[in-house]
C-alpha cells in the first residue's frame, strides 16, 4: 500500500503530519471522472451556448475558493509531480495570496493545473441547479446560455446532490488517512498548494 506523509501548514493549526494511503484518492478520482464526463457531454450539446475558453475574462476563477481535504491533498500531490521551476512558482503565488484574492493557479486567464482542478472548478460555466430559501433555480455563467431556449433536465448539474457526494468522498478519505482535522475542514486553494507531501 503506497503512502505519503503531509505536513499541513495552515496559520490556524500547528503543522500535522498525514499518512495518505494513495488508494484512499480511488474514490475522489471516480468523482471527478463523472463529472467530467457530465460536463463534456452538456458542453458537447451546447457548444453554441457556452462561451467558456481558455483566457476567458469571467468570473470564475477571480474568487479564491475552498476545498475539502480530499481535492486539497490531491492537489497538493500533483503539485509534487511539477518540474521544480514550476513547482516553486505556483508556491510562491499561492504565499502571496489571500482568500479575496484570485486563485492562485490563475495566470494569464489559465489555470496553470487545469488536470487536477477542484470539482467546483469543472462545473463553472454549465448549468447548475442551485436552491435558496425554498427557491430552485438553474443559472450559469452570465456569458453563457444567453439564448432563451429551455435546458433539458438531463443537462444541468444538480449542486446539492454533488456536493453531498462529494462530501461523502471527503469524509470517507479523511477516516482513512486519520487526518487531524474534521472531515468539513476546507482549504483555500493556496493553503492546498503550500501543503507538505
Amino acid at each position: 500500500m503506497l503512502t505519503k506523509a503531509a505536513a499541513i501548514h495552515n496559520s490556524r493549526f500547528d503543522t500535522k503530519i498525514i499518512r495518505v494511503n494513495l488508494h484512499a484518492l480511488t474514490d475522489y478520482q471516480k468523482l471527478i471522472a463523472e463529472v467530467d464526463r457530465r460536463c463534456h457531454r452538456i458542453v458537447s450539446r451546447h457548444r453554441d451556448q457556452i462561451a467558456c475558453t481558455k483566457g476567458c475574462a469571467g468570473n470564475c476563477c477571480r474568487v479564491h475558493l475552498s476545498v475539502y481535504p480530499v481535492e486539497a491533498v490531491s492537489m497538493a500531490l500533483a503539485l509534487q509531480k511539477l518540474v521544480p521551476e514550476m513547482r516553486h512558482r505556483i508556491q510562491s503565488k499561492a504565499q502571496n495570496t489571500n482568500s479575496f484574492g484570485p486563485c492562485p493557479l490563475l495566470e494569464e486567464g489559465a489555470c496553470l493545473m487545469y488536470d487536477v482542478r477542484a470539482i467546483i472548478c469543472r462545473t463553472h460555466g454549465v448549468p447548475l441547479r442551485t436552491e435558496y430559501k425554498g427557491h430552485r433555480m438553474v443559472g450559469s455563467c452570465t456569458k453563457n446560455f444567453k439564448y432563451p431556449a429551455p435546458i433539458p433536465d438531463t443537462d444541468v448539474i444538480d449542486l446539492a446532490l454533488l456536493n453531498r457526494s462529494l462530501a461523502k468522498v471527503n469524509s470517507k478519505f479523511v477516516s482513512e488517512v486519520a487526518l487531524p482535522l474534521i472531515p468539513d475542514k476546507r482549504f483555500t486553494i493556496g493553503e492546498a498548494l503550500l501543503m507538505e507531501v
